[in-house]
């Protein structure tokens, strides 16, 4: 009841506030609303272990088809639940617009995803990306606190009702957003999987995988739940058979999506009665209430959860809400963000042209940059003073940070990525140019597992249909002649551009070791006629496992 009678009154004290002079008429400014718990849908119950085996899901990096993209990769809780790869200026993570030019005003800040292939895993070129993992057009948006909005994604394609896939069945009439968003990128070939990747493929996989095969480090406690059980066990713990299917898997990860909730914030505990904010924030949080910002960025979510085209950009350059409903006036609307954890987040908006909260702020008080019949008319020129700008960054700082996600403490703590971690092929050296010069570029970041046959790498920028030459060795090879462990030659096309699965060795004696990877591509414009990849080092993984496997060395 209090927490109720809480919400009425900061409701209609922070209507009066948009009013001049009315936050100083109450005695200060009224406290937001603060965040109760998460709403459960009836088909889908918590439990302990259904959390614990969503958790192994969201950060197996095995639901992607290279073994590189968890859930989790693009929605670190220390980046405040978002993607923390594009945090500082990173050319990795730019797509180009809708130009396809790089460098131009319509670049997108977006999330990393995995490089064009095939279901044979061999990559693909990708016109705008080449070899490279590809970059999606949007920002990924918090999935903490992800579990109150009704709708998820920017345009709010993912709906309350869930339906599973195979069967057809209604499991969720209402309240089901995460469980459909869930399983969009799993089946997506930007951020997780091969061309005409289906939800029964991404099953099947996952049925035959070891739950987080390739994380380094593992929670304790979520390694004791998972005790060395395959996944159909797991499964059979928290649905009373060992199958595996795409709604299973939905219903997990929203399960473990529905525990992360940030609300342990300076703002809450002011909300909650106990003096929190210094006199600078709550000095903020009246200037934030008196420019109006609540009018979107309200309740306990600090999002109104609605749809507004606000001018970031001209309103064509991205669907927005109209790909859903295909009403007119939606084109360019986007869903409000939340504001919680804000300061962890950075870049803003959906193509993340804002790199800090300072710019966010000059953008609304200068009424926006675009504007179009449907731009919200409360978009306006605000007049806001530079310290009154500065105030709203400081409310819109600390108050709103949980350190727990911060800090990836108490519900936040997770296994660490392969991708993160130094486990993963790290750049070792720059190549040498040949025709044009260009010089190739090599791709390789999937797990490098011993004895495997499965280790993709990409190369474009090489001289069209040229052969090249994969030198895989101790020391970083500086000619295509350098004593190697194994070389491997292969064609490329017309653009220049190949791929292949690289076998890798199995030797005991490597143990420990450091192997370099560098291909050569055969250029007569090169000096000694060999162009060279830029390098990357790795230690080859599971090769204990393999040397001891069934109790012996073998």
């Amino acid at each position: 009841m209090r927490t109720f009678l809480n919400f009425v009154l900061a409701s209609a004290i922070g209507a009066a506030a948009l009013l001049p002079g009315a936050a100083q008429a109450q005695g200060g400014p009224p406290p937001l609303p603060p965040l109760g718990p998460p709403p459960i849908p009836a088909g889908n119950p918590q439990t302990p272990a259904k959390i614990s085996l969503g958790q192994v899901l969201y950060w197996d990096e095995q639901l992607s088809t290279t073994d590189t993209v968890a859930c989790g990769t693009c929605h670190m809780p220390r980046a405040g639940g978002n993607e923390p790869r594009t945090l500082s200026p990173n050319p990795d993570s730019v797509h180009p617009g809708a130009d396809q030019l790089f460098g131009t005003a319509d670049d997108i800040v977006g999330s990393i995803g995995v490089a064009s292939h095939g279901s044979n895993g061999v990559y693909q070129l990708s016109t705008l990306f080449g070899m490279a993992p590809q970059v999606g057009t949007r920002q990924s948006q918090s999935a903490l606190n992800s579990a109150y909005p009704t709708t998820l994604f920017w345009d709010g394609r993912a709906g309350g009702t869930f339906v599973d896939p195979d069967t057809q069945t209604t499991l969720i009439a209402n309240g089901g957003a995460l469980e459909n968003q869930a399983l969009g990128p799993v089946v997506n070939s930007v951020e997780m999987a091969h061309a005409g990747r289906s939800l029964t493929d991404v099953a099947t996989r996952i049925a035959s995988a070891r739950p987080l095969r390739f994380s380094p480090s593992i929670p304790a406690a979520l390694q004791s739940w998972i005790a060395g059980r395959d996944y159909p066990a797991l499964f059979n713990e928290v649905f009373g058979t060992s199958e595996v299917t795409p709604a299973r898997i939905a219903l997990a990860i929203a399960s473990y999506e529905r525990s992360l909730v940030a609300n342990q914030t300076p703002h809450d505990l002011q909300a909650a009665g106990t003096p929190s904010l210094t006199q600078a924030e709550l000095q903020g949080l009246q200037t934030f209430q008196q420019a109006g910002c609540g009018r979107c960025h309200g309740g306990p979510l600090l999002s109104d959860n609605q749809f507004h085209y606000i001018g970031v950009r001209p309103q064509n350059a991205d669907a927005g809400r109209f790909a859903v409903t295909g009403n007119n006036a939606d084109r360019g609307r986007m869903r409000t963000p939340p504001l919680r954890n804000l300061q962890l987040s950075a870049p803003y908006m959906a193509d993340g042209r804002f790199r800090t909260l300072e710019e966010v702020v000059d953008f609304y008080n200068r009424g926006g940059d675009f504007n179009a019949p449907n731009k919200d008319p409360r978009i306006v020129p605000l007049g806001l003073s530079p310290q009154q700008r500065a105030a709203i960054v400081t409310f819109l700082s600390r108050p709103l940070t949980d350190v727990r996600a911060r800090d990836e403490t108490g519900p936040f703590e997770h296994p660490m990525l392969f991708s993160e971690s130094p486990l993963a092929p790290q750049p070792a050296g720059s190549g040498s140019a040949g025709l044009g010069g260009l010089i190739p570029r090599l791709t390789a970041v999937e797990p490098p597992v011993a004895g495997g046959s499965e280790f993709t790498i990409g190369l474009d920028l090489g001289r069209a249909s040229a052969n090249a030459r994969a030198v895989l060795a101790l020391a970083n090879p500086a000619s295509v002649a350098a004593s190697a462990l194994l070389t491997h030659d292969f064609a490329l096309d017309g653009n220049g551009s190949g791929s292949v699965n690289l076998p890798l060795p199995s030797d005991p004696d490597l143990q420990g070791q450091t192997l370099y990877l560098r291909v050569f591509v055969e250029d007569a414009a090169a000096a000694g006629g060999w162009s060279a990849s830029n390098s990357v080092s790795f230690q080859l993984l599971e090769l204990n496992d393999r040397m001891f496997a069934q109790g012996f060395e073998d």
